[in-house]
Parts: C-alpha cells; sequence; structure tokens
C-alpha cells in the first residue's frame, strides 16, 4: 500500500485479471506520471530538509560575515533548483495530461 500522497507504479495489468486496465499507451503515459509526481514529493522533501539546513548555518554563523553569506548563497542557490524543480514537473505534468486524453490517444 502507498503512503498518502504517493501512488503506485503498478498501474495497469497485462493480463486484465484485476480492476487495472489493460497495459497500452495511456498506461505508460500514467506510468511516467506517476513516477514524476513521486519525484517531485520526494525533491520537495529533500528542499525543505536543505532550507532547514541552510537555515541552521545562517543561525550558527556566529556574527561571521563568511559564514553567513555562505548560508545565504546556499539558500538562494536551493531556493533556485526547486524552482527549476517546479516548472520541469509544470511541463511533465502539463504534457502528459494533453497526451492522455482520449481524443488524442493514436495508439490504443
Amino acid at each position: 500500500m502507498a503512503m498518502p500522497g504517493w501512488q503506485s507504479l503498478i498501474v495497469c495489468d497485462g493480463v486484465k485479471t484485476t480492476e487495472l486496465p489493460e497495459c497500452g499507451y495511456a498506461s505508460l503515459i500514467t506510468l511516467a506520471r506517476v513516477l514524476i509526481n513521486d519525484l517531485f514529493i520526494l525533491s520537495t522533501l529533500i528542499a525543505v530538509a536543505a532550507f532547514a539546513y541552510a537555515g541552521f548555518k545562517m543561525v550558527m554563523s556566529r556574527g561571521s560575515e563568511t559564514e553567513y553569506k555562505n548560508a545565504v548563497t546556499m539558500l538562494s542557490k536551493v531556493a533556485w533548483g526547486y524552482v527549476w524543480i517546479l516548472a520541469a514537473w509544470l511541463v511533465v505534468y502539463t504534457i502528459s495530461t494533453v497526451l492522455l486524453k482520449s481524443n488524442f490517444i493514436i495508439l490504443k
């Protein structure tokens, strides 16, 4: 059973014995979408940990200007990295949504 918010990577059933749909093009796109969503959740958790670590370094700089600047640099790099992750997720999510529309699917 998947954790709340996470989805199962088993998106189809090759022999059609359960309630899962038969494997095909839509299942491949669904698998990619589920995988990207799960990686997005994981990257969010890692980004939160990196933000917390950079904030800890900032607080513990004890007046050292170089340590403080290093912590601010780390915060900005983590923020920009997370913005790139958000942008990539949005592009993949949008493309996969378009590809999963029933009137767009060429191969069934």
